[in-house]
């Protein structure tokens, strides 16, 4: 018989029951007489009683179907271990493979008992054959964390490690997902190119924003970028979306100074992500810890190792 113990704890139907695995296989899942009595809100007394009715049947069979931890010593003290013996009196105490389970309540033949079944077949014994071998690792974790002492410590350290290394794998995907926009968007904002207004129209349309240079005009100066003269206002040539400049005309009537107004490539950054959450188009990535995705993504190698560093010195 392969050793039973307490792999995590489930939560079924708002009652947290202990995942116990062993006994008929390794890493199979069985479950207590008391977690059934819990989960069908029968007695244990009840329960017990049918699955010796069975027993005396010949409808379950021993290391297949059940387990009595009572029948051996060794078992007894591995049921103390487990918490599986919940008074001082108790005879018996059965575990059930999912076989034994299924037979049980067969045997109890209710429909609220079936739809029970049927619901804890699929969330805790099937559940078990997908658990990815990480998520497991990190249950067992979790578990000497919570039994404490040396081991404890151990794992809480182990534990930490896996979740900074999978926290910085979805970073760095979410980073190389997104490279193709935040490469555009640093590369216009850090250029030194200004368009004017009729260029940016052509930007934007290459952004697939349905907007051309009229009513990109019309909705700078409805969003209260542009004065009706179409100058901008002052505080956002102060933070640097706009620049004037003055240039000059020969006319019949001699050389005109008009003046012009230019959008820099910080402000084509933002004003293409306004009007992308205004009329759609593609993504460009201009969020605030932008600089700090570029840092992460150039340092990934020494971070990781600092990190390693890091935990094996605490």
């Amino acid at each position: 018989m392969n050793e039973l113990k307490i792999n995590g704890i489930q939560n079924f139907m708002g009652i947290n029951i202990p995942i116990i695995e062993g006994g008929f296989g390794e890493n199979c899942r069985v479950i207590s007489a008391n977690t059934v009595s819990q989960i069908h809100t029968s007695s244990l007394k009840e329960i017990n009683q049918s699955i010796n009715r069975l027993i005396k049947r010949s409808r379950l069979t021993e290391n297949i179907d059940y387990i009595d931890m009572f029948s051996d010593e060794n078992l007894k003290v591995t049921a103390s271990d487990l918490g599986l013996i919940t008074s001082n009196g108790q005879k018996q105490c059965f575990v059930l493979s999912e076989r034994g389970y299924t037979k049980l309540i067969k045997y109890m033949d209710d429909d609220k008992s079936w739809d029970v079944m049927d619901k804890f077949i699929d969330e805790y014994f099937v559940m078990r054959q997908i658990i990815s071998s990480n998520d497991q690792l990190k249950a067992k974790l979790l578990l000497s964390i919570y039994n404490g002492g040396q081991e404890g410590i151990i794992a809480s350290k182990e534990l930490t490690k896996m979740e900074v290394e999978t926290a910085t794998t979805l970073l760095l995907q979410k980073i190389e997902e997104d490279k193709p926009y935040t490469e555009f968007a640093r590369h216009v904002t850090e250029s030194s190119d200004t368009v004017d207004v009729g260029e940016f129209s052509k930007i934007v349309k290459n952004e697939h924003i349905n907007i051309g240079r009229n009513r990109l005009f019309e909705w700078l100066r409805k969003n209260k970028y542009l004065m009706s003269n179409n100058t901008p206002y002052q505080k956002y040539i102060e933070n640097r979306y706009f620049e004037v400049v003055e240039t000059t005309k020969e006319t019949a009537y001699g050389t005109k100074v008009f003046t012009k107004t230019l959008i820099t490539g910080k402000g084509q950054v933002a004003l293409v992500e306004k009007l992308r959450k205004e009329f759609g188009g593609s993504y460009i990535i201009n969020h605030p810890l932008k600089e700090l995705f570029y840092w992460i993504q150039s340092n990934y190698l020494s971070i990781k190792i600092c990190f390693v560093i890091l935990y094996a010195k605490i």
